[in-house]
């Protein structure tokens, strides 16, 4: 049986949602997209996901709530990898991810080859089809 794998995607823009599920999903790897904190809890705690990638600011505001799932993830000694996505970046905000465990931080505009190059490092062939 070949092996499959689940990544989620979370970000509030539904282009972007769209273009990754598109771009990354493959024969053997399926994406899940979501739009909120609340709707990527919901979904991590009921399902497993070999990476995860997620947009820094979800609700169009101040908020960093790509960090807040990141310290779930780690809160509850989950191993996904976490891959977290800016438009509002800084070495700060940089720094502060790469501290709380986050496998990768890219600063959009995102180049998809940037993101299936870090899958490809964790073990996920994504893009290929």
């Amino acid at each position: 049986m070949e092996t499959r794998y689940r990544i989620l995607v979370v970000d509030d823009e539904d282009a972007i949602l769209f273009s990754y599920k598109k771009l990354l999903q493959g024969t053997i790897v399926d994406v899940n997209g979501c739009a909120s904190i609340e709707e990527a809890f919901t979904l991590i705690k009921t399902k497993r996901f070999s990476a995860i990638i997620t947009d820094l600011r979800l609700s169009h505001s101040e908020s960093n709530e790509g960090l807040e799932i990141l310290q779930y993830i780690k809160g509850h000694e989950l191993t996904t990898p976490v891959i977290v996505l800016t438009g509002y970046g800084s070495d700060e905000i940089k720094d502060k991810a790469l501290a709380l465990g986050a496998y990768g931080y890219l600063d959009k505009p995102v180049n998809i080859t940037e993101i299936v190059k870090i899958l490809k490092e964790i073990g996920i062939p994504a893009g290929e089809f």
